[in-house]
């Protein structure tokens, strides 16, 4: 059972590492106060450009973490009413609802939010608080392509 428990935690180690810097604070720092009705070409893609998919990052290159790719020239048509690979009855984006997103859930500080998943982006810190807010405010919009 604990070699199990330990060959799990190092292939959990080497994913981890090998896609973020976990002592990296947020990218997304620019955004201070939430955004009502954020834009996803301005406000939205730099946020996941930067923490997801940025050099060193999960979510970026020819092989990005669970196919996912959150590089801005792609990232809306990768998130918005694609199903999740973890959760296949929630879409990654459900525009209008951010608790029935499954990429939103992992933003979250809350571990049984985030079903008890790692927190993304798995850098030290989690998004801002503001930030995250921005992005449930774009999926409450109906997460367009703005």
């Amino acid at each position: 059972m604990r070699a199990v428990a330990a060959v799990w935690g190092a292939a959990l180690l080497v994913g981890v590492s090998s896609c973020s810097d976990l002592s990296l604070e947020p990218a997304a720092l620019r955004i201070t106060t939430p955004i009502a009705n954020p834009s996803f070409r301005n406000d939205i893609a730099p946020v996941l450009a930067a923490s997801c998919a940025s050099s060193g990052a999960c979510h970026a290159g020819p092989t990005p973490q669970q196919s996912l790719n959150l590089e801005a020239d792609v990232a809306r048509s990768e998130l918005v009413n694609v199903p999740s690979q973890f959760a296949p009855s929630m879409m990654l984006v459900r525009p209008g609802l951010p608790d029935s997103s499954f990429m939103f859930r992992m933003l979250s500080t809350d571990a049984a939010y985030r079903f008890n998943r790692p927190r993304m982006p798995l850098t030290r810190y989690p998004l801002p608080a503001p930030v995250v807010e921005t992005i449930r405010n774009w999926i409450v919009n109906g997460a367009a392509d703005n």
